[in-house]
């Protein structure tokens, strides 16, 4: 029994460390547990206020877009329509050959407020970026403004485009319209130049005009017209991990640059 004795000891000695190497992986994977909980609330959090930003933003465009459909109807279709109102009202079926060409003048005034108001229901609808993609949805944008004659517009695509989430195509799209209605309210060029560059894991938007400027420490100052279309592209490209940047001097133009990341993704 003595000679048992050390043996006994050793297996005791061994079991005893078995438990012990046991109960530290239980509470190393209990801890690693515990922190991967930990590690998914704080992933769900930043999920949700990404989402929460998202639905905020998506009010926001929503709203603008329903001011620049008010400014577009009264600014162009309204006026085609009070031409033709005024036409109709100055008819004199006595004089046949002026009523004639009043008519036809109401009829191609018409004819230019249908194209204007089907040229407005296809810039806002995010269905050209879902059939189309980008490039599409630029490219009407592009003939919608040479169609003004006020402009002269360059657009280009430097490499080959890489297609981002649809979520993404729609708010880089929004991005480049609030920078074109900038520049058509504010901006007094006559010279557009639209610019997608894709660069390694990169897109890269410029939009860039010949107009006035402007001194870009009001953005610093408060808010008026510059600061408050700015700001809300400036949120836009933060809800897609892009950078925003944008150049400008009193007289010398504007130009904004956006890149956005190929590889990051909210999806992924």
């Amino acid at each position: 029994m003595q000679n048992k004795s050390p043996i006994l000891i050793i297996i005791s000695s061994i079991v005893f460390l078995i438990l012990c190497l046991v109960g530290l992986i239980i509470t190393i994977l209990y801890l690693h547990q515990k922190k991967q909980i930990r590690f998914q609330q704080e992933i769900e959090k930043i999920r949700a206020n990404h989402e929460k930003e998202l639905f905020k933003a998506q009010l926001e465009i929503q709203e603008e877009t329903l001011q620049y459909i008010s400014r577009e109807i009264h600014d162009n279709v309204g006026q085609f329509l009070s031409l033709v109102k005024l036409n109709l009202n100055t008819l004199d079926f006595e004089d046949r050959i002026l009523a004639n060409d009043l008519v036809t003048h109401s009829s191609n005034l018409l004819t230019r407020a249908l194209e204007d108001l089907r040229d407005l229901s296809k810039s806002l609808s995010s269905e050209i970026i879902k059939n189309g993609g980008l490039q599409k949805a630029i490219e009407l944008q592009v003939s919608h403004l040479q169609k003004t004659g006020k402009f002269r517009v360059i657009y280009d695509v430097k490499g080959n485009y890489n297609y981002l989430s649809e979520q993404n195509e729609v708010i880089l799209f929004r991005i480049l319209q609030e920078a074109i209605n900038n520049i058509i309210r504010h901006s007094s060029a006559q010279e557009i130049i639209i610019l997608l560059s894709c660069i390694e894991n990169n897109i890269k938007m410029y939009i860039q005009d010949n107009g006035k400027g402007f001194d870009t420490s009001v953005l610093v100052n408060g808010k008026n017209h510059v600061t408050s279309g700015i700001n809300n592209m400036v949120k836009r490209a933060k809800l897609i991990n892009a950078d925003f940047a944008i150049e400008s001097n009193p007289g010398q133009g504007t130009k904004i640059t956006v890149t956005t990341p190929l590889l990051e993704s909210w999806e992924q």
